[in-house]
């Protein structure tokens, strides 16, 4: 039932920003104006092969962290072909299952890690992931005083809903509580907790440059704070995705953030397009990588997703 009306929820929120899309789409796609852009963009081969780098070199964080996070019992090289895998099949189908791949994948090729182990710090990192980009965001709210007002029922309801997880946890789950705070704790001990944080932080400052580059060679007017922030923002509106690559999601929450420094609705749509397409081009250019180095068939997906008891609606 619980997770019923959360999925529900997500999909009303999800449907709610589609519709703004389709509004923005409306109102702001100008082809000629889109096209011209693009043509500028190719004006500057030099600023395209750096987001392409920067893009690349932000996974690799994001694998090193997984790395670190595992005691550096799994190999570099799983790691990053698994979160590849895992952006290549979220910008393939609407249902996101991409860190169901990247789970699967570190516990077939690293076969020494359990799978409760893979499932455990996937769901961690993921959440270090949104802890980050929420503190990003705060932090480019406050320091671009950006007015905003956080309710005070939603800091009262986030508390009793954690509350509560936490003590039927303990209740129901206790054993399996103990293990994954056990695990947590070893990771995050001493300097190697720090330095999982760090990288964190690095990868999706890095991310950030796709949007950076690209508005320079646009010769827009954007500081690299700025260019995290609004990344930062558009990445954590993601959790509604609801179509392939988080189309709608993405281009919406850019726009926003855009607007928030400065930039024209007009403008920030044009910049969400180009940038949008160019991560689609390179998670499938990423993912024909990953697939010749280790072949998966749609078949053991789909069997991965019977599993785990996902269903293709």
């Amino acid at each position: 039932m619980k997770a019923s009306f959360k999925g529900t929820v997500k999909l009303i929120i999800a449907v709610l920003i589609l519709i703004g899309f389709i509004v923005l789409t409306l109102h702001y796609f100008d082809g000629e104006y889109v096209w011209n852009s693009l043509i500028k963009l190719f004006h500057h081969p030099f600023l395209l092969v750096l987001i392409f780098i920067v893009y690349l070199m932000s996974f690799c964080f994001k694998a090193m962290a997984w790395k670190l996070y595992l005691q550096g019992r799994a190999r570099f090289s799983t790691c990053l072909l698994g979160i590849l895998y895992s952006l290549f099949v979220n910008h393939l189908i609407p249902i996101k299952i991409g860190d169901l791949v990247r789970m699967k994948i570190l516990s077939m090729r690293d076969c020494h890690i359990k799978n409760e182990e893979a499932i455990h710090s996937v769901i961690v990192l993921r959440i270090l992931d949104m802890i980050s980009l929420i503190g990003i965001t705060l932090i480019g709210l406050l320091s671009l005083e950006v007015r905003f007002v956080i309710p005070f029922w939603t800091i009262i309801l986030g508390i009793v809903i954690c509350s509560l997880t936490l003590l039927i946890m303990k209740k129901y789950a206790r054993e399996f509580l103990k293990r994954h705070i056990s695990l947590f704790k070893h990771a995050f001990s001493g300097k190697n907790g720090f330095v999982i944080i760090f990288m964190t932080v690095i990868s999706w400052t890095l991310e950030a440059g796709v949007l950076y580059f690209t508005v320079i060679a646009l010769s827009g007017d954007l500081s690299f704070w700025e260019a995290v922030f609004a990344n930062s923002v558009t990445i954590a509106g993601q959790v509604f995705q609801i179509t392939p690559g988080g189309i709608a999601n993405y281009e919406s929450f850019l726009v926003f953030a855009l607007s928030v420094v400065g930039f024209t609705v007009k403008d920030g749509y044009t910049i969400a397009i180009l940038t949008h397409a160019i991560k689609f081009f390179f998670s499938y250019l990423v993912g024909a990588v990953a697939f010749v180095k280790y072949p998966i068939s749609l078949k053991t997906v789909k069997e991965w997703i019977k599993v785990r008891g996902v269903t293709e609606k």
